[in-house]
């Protein structure tokens, strides 16, 4: 599957996802039951995995326009 987002928008996604992995985190620590615990884990691994893949596309350098000679 491939998603187009502009840059701004893939930027504001994966502050979004870093916000919600912290949170996801937090609620896996405080959580008692195991099988919720679990199902917890799951999202919190796909939402790393989305968050990895984001990242490495935004860190690819922009290409930027051949210099003009004269």
């Amino acid at each position: 599957m491939e998603i187009t987002l502009t840059r701004e928008d893939a930027e504001v996604l994966r502050n979004f996802l870093r916000q919600k992995i912290v949170e996801m985190d937090t609620e896996i620590n405080r959580t008692d039951s195991l099988a919720f615990k679990s199902g917890l884990r799951e999202i919190d691994t796909a939402l790393e995995r989305v968050l990895s893949e984001l990242s490495a596309a935004l860190d690819i350098p922009r290409p930027t326009s051949p210099a003009v000679r004269r």
